[in-house]
């Protein structure tokens, strides 16, 4: 072979590898461009990690992927969502996997704020930080690639960039919970009601859905404050509101209404399964012991007005009135009890 058949080869050589170095930029790009639309719709905390979840794990081809927050103080991580095949896991099925920082690559990833491989017999794994604006939101933990391949450094570039998406959308995510969550109860707040009974009510005109809506009153909590103080009065009314969240689905919307008046919106739920819904949360909250910490107990009872939307409603806040009218009829049939809002549109 003459000098110019070498210069030849060594030129399709380097071209060859520009052409590679190019198509996988093209197609990392592509997938930080998917990965970040799909994970930017929504500023629901539960409904981001969820598509985190779903998208990532699709796009990257991985067999299993951990999402991982940091406790208060910073020591201790804790798996809050997880996609294991085909199977997405919550946070409440992966308490046990919480685990120290120090001393781990949880912590080594954290401190560094690059990603880490980890290869071994036993161990195919990349340990991405999650930073937003310079700070740690969690770390994501990815699991063997479907194609069995170890993962390379170009996989490390990748997953950091994505890391910065996720982290990003985590944080504007729990921003938005701290704008629409109240301090006391931890439940959204009366204006979040609105804007969610507003599309609940256009959602269920325009596709021909339904949906509910509960409205709790604490019996008597003027007499909590005024006996006891008003730091067991809150203590009372946050455990109340914890029992009502514990107690519904993850789709319900459960909001401090105002003062004790706690509201739920039931998507999806006609008026009988509402009731039944109701009437177990009346039984649940009469049996409950209130004033955790306290020798004595505290007995607390609730008057429930359930509502259910009807094609006739003029706009959600008939609907409002109507498990309003309930609930005053409630109390004034001897509380700790659930009314109904009548189909004529009245209580």
């Amino acid at each position: 072979m003459d000098g110019s058949g070498g210069q030849w080869a060594g030129d399709y050589e380097s071209l060859y590898r520009s052409y590679t170095a190019l198509a996988r930029q093209v197609d990392h790009l592509s997938t930080l461009r998917e990965i970040g639309l799909a994970i930017s719709h929504s500023l629901e905390l539960d409904e981001t990690l969820t598509d985190i979840a779903n998208v990532v794990q699709g796009a990257l081809d991985v067999r299993r992927l951990t999402i991982f927050e940091l406790d208060k103080e910073g020591q201790v991580v804790r798996p809050i969502i997880a996609k294991y095949g085909d199977d997405l896991i919550s946070k409440e099925r992966l308490e046990e996997e919480a685990g120290p920082l120090a001393g781990t690559p949880f912590g080594d990833v954290l401190q560094s704020k690059t990603t880490l491989l980890v290869s071994s017999d036993f161990q195919n794994a990349a340990y991405v930080p999650l930073v937003a604006k310079s700070a740690a939101v969690g770390v994501m933990r990815l699991e063997d690639r479907r194609d069995g391949h170890p993962f390379s450094h170009d996989d490390a570039d990748l997953f950091q960039s994505i890391g910065s998406q996720i982290a990003i959308a985590i944080n504007n995510a729990q921003l938005y919970a701290l704008a629409v969550t109240d301090g006391l109860t931890k439940l959204y707040v009366r204006r979040y009601f609105d804007l969610r009974m507003d599309e609940e009510f256009e959602q269920a005109r325009r596709y021909g859905r339904t949906f509910s809506m509960l409205l709790f009153d604490i019996d008597h909590f003027k007499k909590f404050n005024d006996t006891y103080g008003h730091q067991t009065g809150d203590q009372v009314l946050r455990e109340f509101a914890e029992l009502i969240r514990r107690n519904t689905r993850r789709s319900d919307i459960c909001c401090r209404y105002g003062g004790e008046e706690i509201a739920v919106i039931l998507p999806e739920t006609r008026l009988e399964e509402a009731a039944v819904l109701a009437n177990k949360l009346c039984d649940r909250v009469r049996n409950n012991p209130f004033g955790e910490g306290r020798q004595d107990s505290l007995n607390v009872t609730t008057s429930i007005g359930v509502a259910e939307y009807r094609p006739e409603c003029e706009g959600p806040q008939a609907i409002v009135e109507e498990a309003d009218a309930a609930l005053y009829r409630a109390k004034e049939l001897g509380r700790n009890r659930v009314e109904l809002a009548g189909l004529d549109g009245r209580s």
